[in-house]
């Protein structure tokens, strides 16, 4: 896709948006399934749902502009995705397990947290005041994931897994 507009950027954008999500649709379980903490377990199902909610409201945001997602892919997000995949394929499930799908959740989410507020602002500059709102909600729901799962990890699992396998502390010098 050309871009020519900031509305063939936006456009990109929700393309991005859109391809992030169903990937997510796809990766959120596996990570609940290599989860062993239940409070990480039960943060990741609660955004599975989320992110099922997330799709839905792209719908009627593509509806609304009466345009199609297009099968623009999103490399940033693929990325990342594999390199949560290949934590999971390479760590035994433990504490340390926990916090690596933390620590790849946490950079999905702040992907997400800027795609949408870039969304938003794209709309808004465009007049697409419903749209914005729309998006809008994705985007508080994307800062409380990760706010929540900053939470979990700094409760126990950072702490947990600092144990596995002997990690010896750094060296304050």
């Amino acid at each position: 896709m050309l871009l020519d507009n900031l509305s063939d950027l936006f456009q990109r954008g929700l393309e991005y948006a859109w391809d992030c999500e169903h990937l997510l649709l796809k990766h959120l379980p596996k990570m609940s399934e290599s989860a062993t903490a239940q409070d990480l377990k039960h943060s990741l199902d609660v955004h599975t749902v989320e992110t099922k909610g997330h799709v839905y409201r792209l719908e009627q945001v593509f509806t609304r502009l009466d345009r199609a997602p297009a099968a623009e892919k999103s490399e940033p997000i693929r990325i990342l995705v594999e390199e949560s995949e290949k934590m999971i394929a390479h760590l035994d499930r433990s504490p340390l397990m926990d916090a690596s799908l933390i620590f790849s959740a946490n950079q999905i989410e702040h992907y997400e947290i800027g795609l949408y507020g870039s969304l938003i602002a794209f709309a808004r500059t465009l007049g697409l005041e419903e749209v914005a709102s729309l998006l809008d909600e994705i985007l508080g729901e994307e800062k409380t994931a990760d706010q929540t799962l900053t939470r979990i990890a700094e409760g126990s699992i950072n702490r947990a897994a600092s144990n596995v396998h002997n990690t010896p502390p750094f060296a304050i010098i």
